[in-house]
C-alpha cells in the first residue's frame, strides 16, 4: 500500500513545485510592472500638484460654472449719518448696482437706516470690502446658495416643452377635424402656460444670480462700538476697557439729557421733597415743645 502511495505523493510534490514557480514568475512580472507604475503615478501627481499650485483657490471659476445666489448682511455705525448714507448709495451706483428698498427711523443723533442693495455678482467681493473700509463695521456675514440643479432642471423642461409646442403647431396645421383642432388648441394653451411659468422662474433665478443682495443696517451713534483687534487675552481686555468707558460716558450723557428733558418733574419733586422736609421739621419741634412743657407742669404741682 505504501509503495502505491509513494508515486502519487511524489507526483503531487512535483505539481506543487511547478505551481509555486509559476506563481513566483507571475509575482516577479507583476513586481516589474508595478515598478514602472510609480513613475507614471508620480508624474501624474506632480502634474496635478503643479496645476493646483499655479491655479490656487479659484472661486471665480467656480462661480462661472455654477449658479450661485450670493447674499451679505452688514451692521454699520457712523457718527456722520448723512455722509455715510449718501456714500453707501453712491458706492452701489458706482458698482453698477441699484437700491432696491430703504427705510429710515429715529431722530437726529440716533437715526437708523436699512438698505437692500443689488450689486452685480462680479462686483460682490470688491463692494463687500469697500463697505468694510469706508464705514465702521460692527457685524458682517455672507452666504451663497447653489441653485445650479434647479436652474438646469428648468432649462431642460423648457427645451422639452418648446419641442412639444412646435410639434403641436405642426399637428394643428395638418388637422382637419374640429375635435382634433380643439384638442390640439387646448394642449397648446397648457403647453404655453407651462412655458411662461418656467420662463418666469428662469428669469427670477437669472436676476438673483446676476445681482447679489446686500442687507445693510446703518446706525447713527455718538461713540463707535469697540471691535476686537485680535483674539488674545490682551485684545479682549482692551475691548472690555473701551466698552466699559463707552458705557460710562453713555450713562453720564443719558443722565444729563434725562435731567434736562424732565426738569419740570425734577423741580416739582424737589419742591415737594422740600415741603415734606419743612413739615416734618415743624412737627418735630412741636413734639419737642410739648415734651418740655409736660415736666414743667408736674414740677409746679
Amino acid at each position: 500500500m505504501k509503495k502505491r502511495l509513494f508515486p502519487l505523493f511524489l507526483a503531487l510534490l512535483l505539481l506543487l513545485s511547478a505551481c509555486g514557480a509559476g506563481v513566483g514568475n507571475s509575482a516577479s512580472a507583476a513586481a516589474g510592472d508595478s515598478g514602472s507604475m510609480p513613475d507614471d503615478a508620480n508624474g501624474w501627481t506632480e502634474d496635478a500638484s503643479a496645476d493646483t499650485a499655479e491655479s490656487g483657490a479659484d472661486f471665480s471659476a467656480v462661480r462661472k460654472n455654477a449658479k450661485l445666489i450670493l447674499n451679505a448682511n452688514l451692521t454699520l455705525e457712523t457718527q456722520d449719518f448723512d455722509k455715510a448714507s449718501a456714500d453707501i448709495e453712491k458706492m452701489a451706483a458706482d458698482a453698477g448696482g441699484y437700491l432696491e428698498s430703504s427705510s429710515l427711523s429715529g431722530d437726529a443723533g440716533s437715526r437708523h437706516a436699512s438698505y437692500v442693495l443689488r450689486i452685480p455678482q462680479e462686483k460682490f467681493e470688491a463692494f463687500y470690502e469697500q463697505l468694510g473700509s469706508s464705514v465702521h463695521v460692527v457685524y458682517s456675514s455672507r452666504s451663497s446658495e447653489d441653485v445650479t440643479e434647479q436652474y438646469t432642471d428648468i432649462e431642460t423642461r423648457l427645451a422639452t416643452l418648446t419641442t412639444k409646442h412646435e410639434r403641436l403647431l405642426a399637428l394643428l396645421d395638418q388637422a382637419d377635424k374640429m375635435e382634433d383642432i380643439i384638442s390640439l388648441e387646448n394642449a397648446l394653451a397648457d403647453c404655453e402656460y407651462e412655458i411662461d411659468s418656467l420662463t418666469g422662474s428662469k428669469r427670477h433665478y437669472d436676476d438673483l444670480v446676476g445681482f447679489s443682495t446686500f442687507y445693510v443696517d446703518l446706525e447713527e451713534v455718538q461713540t463707535l462700538t469697540a471691535t476686537p483687534e485680535g483674539s488674545g487675552f490682551g485684545a479682549q481686555l482692551t475691548q472690555a476697557a473701551k466698552t466699559g468707558t463707552r458705557g460710562l460716558v453713555d450713562a453720564v450723557r443719558a443722565l444729563i439729557v434725562g435731567a434736562v428733558m424732565f426738569w419740570p418733574v425734577i423741580l416739582l419733586a424737589a419742591a415737594g421733597g422740600g415741603t415734606v422736609a419743612v413739615l416734618r421739621r415743624r412737627r418735630r419741634k412741636a413734639r419737642e415743645a410739648e415734651q418740655t412743657e409736660i415736666p414743667t407742669e408736674k414740677e409746679e404741682r
